[in-house]
């Protein structure tokens, strides 16, 4: 965001309802979320990482995308990021991982995971049997 619309946003921040408050609260939390799980996962990758299909190491970057930054393979041509043939690949809302996996710790149900997390229980369900398969595939 520009300085001049960041300083429009403050100045108009008087005017908006409880409601709309709340929703830009809430939206600036979920952004914050989804930059540490951004910050947890690359690292994991390192500086050039090794193509999951063919295990060159010689890629490039392929710019980024949901936050995460992609490369391509100069020897197959694919692109993959950091998730890429791991259990968390494809899953959304990565904003909610970190309260989700609180959830798992403390032993609720599926249902209570999902209301914590503000998604439908069939989703927390599928998270949790990804979530269980990743100690299993980082041996």
């Amino acid at each position: 965001m520009r300085a001049n619309e960041f300083f429009k946003l403050i100045e108009v921040s008087d005017q908006l309802t409880l409601g709309q408050r709340r929703l830009l609260l809430k939206r600036l939390e979920e952004a914050e979320h989804k930059q540490q799980i951004v910050e947890w996962i690359e690292p994991k990758q390192g500086k050039r990482p090794a193509c999951p299909y063919c295990k060159t190491e010689d890629p490039i970057r392929w710019g980024t995308s949901h936050g995460l930054s992609r490369f391509r393979c100069r020897k197959c041509r694919r692109t993959f990021n950091a998730l890429t043939s791991t259990p968390l690949a494809h899953l959304r809302h990565k904003e909610q991982w970190p309260v989700f996996a609180q959830t798992m710790i403390e032993g609720k149900s599926v249902r209570a995971s999902a209301q914590a997390c503000g998604v439908h229980y069939t989703t927390t369900f599928r998270w949790r049997h990804r979530f269980l398969r990743l100690p299993e595939e980082q041996q």
